[in-house]
């Protein structure tokens, strides 16, 4: 018997079949030997599916070094042993100082199939890509995480990760500044505001990747900021704003300044304060990227091959927004702020009769802020209440062609009235923090009294009795004189006495006009015209440059979908999230990243867009289209 089982033992060890379970293996070869061995085998059975089931692992993993201050470091959390749905959720407690951004998250599932003697053996493989990237505000060392992954009962936690951030040296040859060309700044005034970056001629061809660190851009709470549409330039400054990073097309010109000459790149915002204080903003920043090495390509281009990054400070500024002043306002006054504004008043009608409307139509311009313009009311800017009936209701304008137009319907009570007389228009001027006051032009009227029908001007139509024969001509001539002196206006002859018959009342009208069909088209030829005005009445509502901005952002939604590389996908991308920040979808930054990743991969300036791609930059640019 003895030798039998050892004769089985190699046919059963060799049967055996290579399946992913440790607990099928010991129960399959567990006839095939003693009791002692045949325990041990079991018990490393139960082990290893206690480790499979504890498989879950989380790596955290940065890119190689060094680091530096405002130069974003960029961190990947690998996670393996977990189902492909749902997403595990990620948890991270924020570091002490600095600011860690979650950018995405990329799954990675790989399918594994082997057949041996017939046996089928399946795997599936599921890996997560968890994207952050840290901040540093100031050089130290940083300790980020754990981070820590849940999905249902799996969980796994990383270590802690240290970094130790240092200062960019200062670069030579090179100046960054932030121009605001007043000190004195007004709640509501529109003031330029430049970041220029000036390099020695000559340096620039080794310059590359460059960021800009502003501030004063991120304060979206206390600043708005408007750009203007600008042509595509192959020269773009890359700044960060509340937003994001964004492209913005550079002016370029030279000087010479201290025996040197300069290459100036600047980009210039619109800043409006929308509150009054001292702000201290912190100095900008410009990191760039400078080449110390280079090689030949194959067409014999030189390609970097060692690099140093550099930093450009700018000197920190403080702003004091003040409020304008409430001394000496004139009661014309709206809000306006700016200069050279004028008030154009046009009349609809010049000849009227007292209690008639009359629309005026007042177009404003002015260097200022005509978006955020209103007008005061038409009381206090010249029309009397004793002569005029105006509206009480705030007057909304629209901008057309660089003014904005407002329309008010008035009515003259007094018929002495002979003029609209001129309407004042008081604005604040930043430049001479004063007020001043422009007035339109009067507009000559022609009023008449209404005519008032009274008891002496209805004329009883009673039967008069026949002249006599003999006084036939007489009363010819009489009748001829009253003709003469009769108002022109009479109601000799009508019956205005009030009809009390029922049947005569109630009776149907035989008109054609009152049948129900003529009835019924009429009803809806009423409607159809209501319709038509609430129409017309929502065109002149909407502001140009809303319109202006759907339009823009509706083309570059077509460059998305028709894009043929992830570079035009992306650019077309930071367009829109520049002309439309408030509608800057969560997922952008992973979209652009994306883009880049395709773009700076060897020949990936010319592959194209992958399918999954661009639905999603698609649907990122459907959110920003949208009202």
């Amino acid at each position: 018997m003895a030798t039998r089982r050892a004769s089985r033992l190699p046919r059963c060890m060799a049967a055996r079949s290579l399946q992913s379970s440790p607990l099928r293996v010991a129960a399959r070869h567990a006839p095939c030997i003693g009791g002692t061995l045949r325990a041990a085998i079991v018990a490393f059975a139960l082990v290893s599916l206690a480790a499979e089931a504890l498989a879950q692992t989380a790596v955290i993993q940065v890119t190689q070094g060094p680091y530096y201050v405002q130069a974003p470091i960029d961190l990947q959390v690998v996670a393996d042993g977990f189902d492909e749905e749902p997403q595990p959720e990620v948890q991270v407690d924020p570091p002490a100082a600095g600011k860690l951004e979650f950018v995405q998250a990329r799954p990675q599932i790989s399918s594994f199939m082997q057949i041996i003697n017939g046996q089928v053996t399946q795997r599936k493989d599921v890996r997560y890509a968890f994207v952050f990237r840290f901040t540093a505000d100031a050089p130290g060392r940083y300790t980020i995480g754990p981070v820590r992954l849940t999905q249902g009962t799996k969980s796994a936690e990383t270590k802690t990760l240290a970094v130790t951030v240092g200062e960019v040296p200062e670069a030579q040859g090179q100046r960054f500044r932030l121009v605001i060309p007043q000190e004195r700044i007004f709640v509501g005034e529109r003031v330029p505001v430049t970041v220029e970056w000036w390099t020695e001629s000559g340096l620039a061809e080794r310059l590359f990747n460059q960021t800009m660190h502003v501030p004063l851009f991120e304060r979206t709470n206390e600043f708005q900021f408007i750009d203007t549409e600008r042509p595509p330039s192959r020269i773009v400054l890359n700044v960060n704003t509340a937003g994001g990073a964004v492209d913005f097309p550079a002016d370029v010109r030279q000087v010479n300044e201290g025996g040197k000459q300069w290459v100036i790149r600047s980009v210039t915002r619109t800043m409006i304060p929308v509150v009054a204080g001292t702000f201290a903003l912190p100095a900008a920043t410009l990191l760039v990227d400078e080449a110390t090495g280079w090689r030949r390509d194959f067409f014999g281009s030189r390609v970097p091959t060692q690099t140093r990054k550099l930093r450009v400070t700018a000197d920190a500024r403080t702003l004091v927004i003040e409020q304008v002043p409430a001394a000496g306002r004139p009661p014309s006054f709206a809000g306006a702020i700016g200069e050279g504004f004028t008030l154009d008043v046009s009349a609809d009608r010049t000849v009227l009769q007292a209690g008639d409307p009359v629309k005026l139509t007042l177009t404003l311009r002015g260097a200022g802020s005509l978006e955020s313009a209103a007008l005061p009311p038409l009381s206090s800017a010249g029309l009397s209440p004793k002569q005029f009936r105006v509206p009480d209701s705030t007057l909304s304008g629209v901008l057309e062609e660089g003014a904005k137009k407002f329309e008010a319907t008035v009515r003259v009570v007094d018929p002495s009235v002979r003029e609209i007389p001129a309407i004042e228009y008081s604005w604040f001027d930043p430049k001479t923090a004063s007020y001043q006051t422009t007035r339109s032009q009067p507009i000559a009227l022609s009023v008449r009294a209404a005519e008032v029908v009274g008891a002496g001007d209805v004329v009883s139509a009673a039967p008069q009795a026949e002249p006599q024969e003999e006084d036939q001509p007489a009363a010819d001539e009489k009748a001829e004189e009253e003709t003469k002196e009769r108002r022109t206006f009479t109601l000799t002859g009508a019956d205005l006495s009030i009809e009390t018959d029922r049947s005569r009342l109630t009776a149907a009208s035989t008109s054609a006009l009152a049948a129900p069909a003529v009835r019924w088209i009429a009803y809806a030829l009423g409607l159809l015209a209501l319709l038509i005005g609430l129409l017309v009445h929502r065109r002149r509502q909407i502001d140009p440059e809303q319109a202006r901005l759907a339009r823009l952002l509706r083309t570059e939604r077509s460059h998305v979908a028709d894009a043929a590389t992830a570079r035009e996908v992306g650019d077309a991308l930071r367009r829109m999230a520049a002309a439309n920040p408030a509608a800057r979808p969560a997922d952008l930054d992973a979209v652009l990243r994306s883009c880049d990743e395709i773009v700076f991969a060897p020949g990936g300036g010319s592959a194209p867009v992958p399918g999954d791609l661009r639905s999603r930059a698609v649907a990122a640019a459907d959110q920003m289209v949208k009202p």
